[in-house]
């Protein structure tokens, strides 16, 4: 299969709109990765690394899995630290004019795995999210998309950091979010470092105060916060709007589960 036929170059335009994860690209039976994607896969899977067009200058390094078996990969990726965006062929091939269309159904994560089996465990699979204030105030949320429990609070005072790492602690989050533009900041970097989760920096207009409050009115289709008691916990909201910002483009899916958001008090909770 040349680089230059129009299932490489649909590969290649699905691939370049997620460079951070594994593509999982579905073709009849199997998952199909190719290239560096497939040098990963094969290195953590231990399945054979083959090559299309072996013979000329411009092989493809690819191999693939059963689709029928993939949990069971994926759950293996994620645990070593990857995303998997899931591509799925999205019409009948007998009826498709041309090349199946193909999209990215789902994107898998450490802290947005719907079903716990997936990683072999039954304790929550919780996604957290922090943002740093200039008043010493830290934002922080927490959830898990299995159950739909979604809680928000501010951790302020003299040491702000310590009871973020107590929170994190007795959340134990297997992902956790933070703004792109802190993740140079050398501090936080420490900080970050002393932690065995999964950080991933986001985008930063995701956390900003501005969407992520119109990102919560209109999911819970509410004109306020009031009801939720965060109307006026501006950092706290920032940091869940970013998750729930994180859980449209990686889930592509309704959200409706979720339907509750909790101000809760670190002292009191």
């Amino acid at each position: 299969m040349s680089e230059s036929t129009p299932m490489m170059r649909q590969y290649f335009n699905i691939k370049s709109k997620h460079k951070d994860a594994i593509l999982f690209f579905r073709m009849g039976d199997f998952y199909e990765m190719f290239h560096e994607d497939a040098k990963i896969a094969s290195r953590i899977l231990e399945i054979t690394l083959t090559s299309r067009n072996k013979e000329k200058n411009n092989s493809v390094p690819m191999c693939g899995v059963p689709y029928h078996a993939a949990d069971s990969y994926i759950a293996r990726l994620i645990n070593a630290g990857y995303k998997v965006a899931i591509c799925e062929q999205v019409e009948d091939p007998k009826k498709a004019k041309g090349i199946v269309r193909r999209n990215v159904i789902r994107i898998v994560t450490p802290g947005t795995i719907l079903n716990s089996p997936l990683v072999g465990s039954k304790d929550n699979q919780y996604l957290a999210s922090f943002v740093p204030c200039e008043e010493k105030t830290i934002g922080f949320a927490i959830t898990d998309i299995s159950t739909g429990e979604f809680l928000v609070t501010e951790l302020d005072g003299r040491s702000p950091f310590e009871k973020l790492k107590d929170e994190l602690s007795g959340w134990n989050p297997r992902e956790l979010l933070i703004p792109n533009n802190i993740s140079k900041n050398e501090e936080i970097s420490i900080f970050l470092k002393s932690l065995d989760i999964s950080i991933n920096p986001y985008d930063d207009w995701a956390f900003s105060y501005d969407h992520a409050y119109r990102l919560f009115l209109d999911h819970f289709k509410v004109i306020s916060l009031d009801g939720f008691g965060c109307e006026s916990k501006k950092v706290a909201i920032q940091a869940g709007g970013a998750i729930l910002q994180y859980l449209q483009d990686t889930q592509k899916t309704s959200l409706a589960h979720i339907n509750k958001l909790t101000y809760y008090n670190t002292e009191n909770y």
